[in-house]
């Protein structure tokens, strides 16, 4: 489900999911550590693998948002990237046309001059 991107709210879709995530994280870890017997790491663990499945149902939009947010902030910096590549790409061709043109030039340059010599002996 494609969702439109606006540039200059794009890195707060980014944040507003990330802080729903870590609330979320936060919120089962406190849980857990209230109402079950699993304490320190094995319970951030569980409130980790919790709150991922979680947010995977409930965070849906969110996550949307912001893969399409991310999505449209990497197609700009490849459509720079590709840009620049097609600009030096003619810069080189243009070079190496004028280089071609010059040899051709400078080949039928000597054999006049070649003609001229012969000519004059």
């Amino acid at each position: 489900m494609p969702y439109a991107v606006n540039v200059k709210t794009s890195w707060w879709v980014v944040i507003r999911f990330t802080a729903l995530r870590l609330l979320l994280f936060g919120f089962l870890w406190l849980l857990i550590q209230l109402t079950t017997p699993l304490r320190g790491l094995l319970a951030a663990v569980v409130a980790l693998l919790i709150s991922g499945v979680i947010s995977v149902v409930v965070l849906d939009r969110q996550r949307a948002a912001m893969g399409a947010a991310l999505g449209a902030f990497f197609g700009r910096i490849n459509a720079r990237i590709d840009e620049s590549t097609r600009a030096e790409d003619e810069a080189d061709d243009t070079q190496r046309l004028s280089e071609q043109l010059g040899r051709r030039l400078g080949e039928g340059d000597q054999d006049t001059q070649a003609e001229t010599v012969e000519k004059n002996e």
